[in-house]
């Protein structure tokens, strides 16, 4: 038994996968498995996402996270979609993982490591189209340095990549639908101009998962869906689409009280008992992830009912109002997912806390089980 559990639905990981190849017809699909697969087990979900013949790659962020993935098993292309530092530089192309370069200087330096060990380095140039956070500039100075990064002798290119920054926008935002029209374009027209010279790659790719829904980027080879591969959006007006939470983050009660009219909880003395109340104490707090911005504002389901957390949820454990509720010491507590009849999501706590779904997934720390469940 564990004291917080994150239970990861593999049905609806191949659910949310199926749908991303069906809004993406006949695109190879990079899944992004960075941050541990934002907390959810980058090893267990890549070898699960494996066996689909789609997916072409899996992107992480730093060597760490791609030698975790080649040491347990995965064969498939790594792509580092972060910055790799200097001495990082030969263990990375050693193990034929793919570098994201932003700059000819980064170019030659790989290149001048792996031609040293006589060694091919396959690199993803990355084109900043809007972001403004790596890859190359969308102008001739740039279009210049990747001719010239063509004739580096142990420099492979592997593709070219950009990223969206509010492609994710809601549908009425005119201006940001203009501004992802833009982006989209002068990436098109650059790849274009690197096909006029003659450049040679294997992979482009621009939509990310906000991209994938609204048909964003789709001329190219692949697709890199992050988010909505586990079930969480990007936009609350995507909804529609049918992709499902892969994640249900489960605790236990482990202690039961009644307390008087007028008697505080937790710290600071934010809650004051209106009247005679039934307290149950549950085995998660902000040390494993739970936000602690949920004090006094969210729920838990305990026995299919909705129970309001009450006082300031603390590091290890919280308190919710379980009166008149049928419940016991180690009954199951819900605090992300479903019963029967009650359901709380990421998306429900975030609108709550004013906190971003993504960060509260990938805040879930390391104490807290996973468990892998069909």
């Amino acid at each position: 038994m564990n004291r917080a559990t994150l239970e990861i639905s593999y049905s609806s990981l191949q659910h949310n996968l199926d749908l991303i190849k069906k809004l993406a017809i006949n695109k190879s699909i990079i899944c992004i498995v960075k941050d541990n697969s934002y907390g959810l087990g980058s090893i267990n979900i890549s070898k699960y996402l494996s066996k689909d013949s789609s997916v072409k790659a899996f992107a992480v962020s730093c060597i760490d996270e791609a030698m975790q993935l080649k040491e347990n098993g995965i064969v498939k292309d790594i792509i580092i979609i972060g910055h790799v530092l200097k001495d990082q530089i030969l263990k990375t192309i050693e193990n034929n993982i793919i570098i994201t370069i932003s700059t000819y200087e980064q170019a030659m330096e790989i290149n001048h490591i792996a031609k040293q060990h006589n060694i091919v380095a396959r690199v993803e140039v990355a084109v900043d189209s809007g972001m403004s956070r790596i890859g190359f500039a969308i102008n001739n100075d740039s279009l210049s340095d990747i001719i010239d990064l063509t004739k580096l002798e142990n420099i492979s290119i592997y593709g070219f990549f950009t990223h969206f920054s509010v492609a994710d926008c809601d549908s009425s935002d005119f201006k940001n639908i203009k501004l992802t029209d833009k982006e989209e374009k002068r990436f098109n027209d650059f790849i274009d101009k690197i096909d006029v010279n003659g450049i040679k790659y294997n992979d482009i790719s621009m939509s990310n998962s906000a991209g994938i829904i609204t048909s964003r980027g789709m001329k190219f080879t692949s697709v890199r869906p992050g988010i909505t591969l586990y079930g969480l959006l990007p936009n609350k007006e995507f909804s529609k689409f049918g992709f499902k939470p892969i994640m249900q983050l489960k605790s236990k009660i482990v202690y039961i009280k009644e307390i008087e009219k007028g008697t505080s909880v937790s710290y600071g003395r934010t809650f004051i008992a209106k009247d005679k109340m039934k307290i149950a104490t549950i085995s998660c707090g902000y040390g494993d992830g739970y936000p602690r911005t949920a004090s006094n504002k969210c729920f838990v389901i305990i026995n299919d009912k909705k129970c309001p957390i009450v006082g300031r949820v603390t590091m290890d454990m919280f308190m919710v109002d379980v009166t008149g509720v049928d419940c016991k010491i180690e009954d199951d507590v819900i605090l992300v997912g479903e019963s029967n009849n009650q359901k709380i999501t990421y998306q429900d706590i975030a609108d709550i806390t004013g906190e971003f779904t993504y960060e509260l997934l990938t805040r879930i720390n390391k104490r807290v089980a996973r468990t892998y469940i069909d």
